[in-house]
């Protein structure tokens, strides 16, 4: 993190979530970021940095899926490895949009697996052991 804060940095704008928790991983490797240029889009960050003036910190798969060239790479931040939970809050009421049915269904299908993920992750013998 601290190499990162030595980069010329355009990031989220700090009513975000994602560049709260940036900051803070900054602030704990004693560099506070001190970014360049701030956007609330990631879209936008990111054409920047296909400038090849800045750098940014976004989800990797975001940045793939963008897709990278020869001037914008991907390089994982490897430490220390950072996870949050998230929950997904739809409002209770009929009828369902089928978007919103849609999300919900999608959601709980793929959670176990999720979770198989995490404990994979935190314990491989552990995971071992759960049938």
């Amino acid at each position: 993190w601290a190499e990162i804060a030595g980069l010329p940095l355009c990031l989220l704008t700090p009513d975000m979530q994602n560049r709260r928790i940036i900051d803070g991983m900054l602030s704990v490797s004693g560099s506070p970021p001190k970014p360049s240029l701030e956007s609330n889009s990631m879209i936008v960050l990111f054409t920047h940095v296909r400038t090849g003036h800045w750098a940014s910190v976004m989800p990797a798969m975001l940045a793939d899926s963008l897709g990278l060239t020869s001037i914008v790479r991907s390089i994982p931040i490897v430490e220390p490895d950072i996870t949050h939970s998230i929950g997904l809050v739809v409002p209770h009421r009929e009828p369902t949009t089928p978007i919103t049915a849609a999300l919900v269904a999608e959601a709980r299908r793929i959670a176990p697996r999720l979770e198989q993920n995490l404990i994979m992750e935190r314990d491989p013998a552990l995971a071992a052991l759960k049938p």
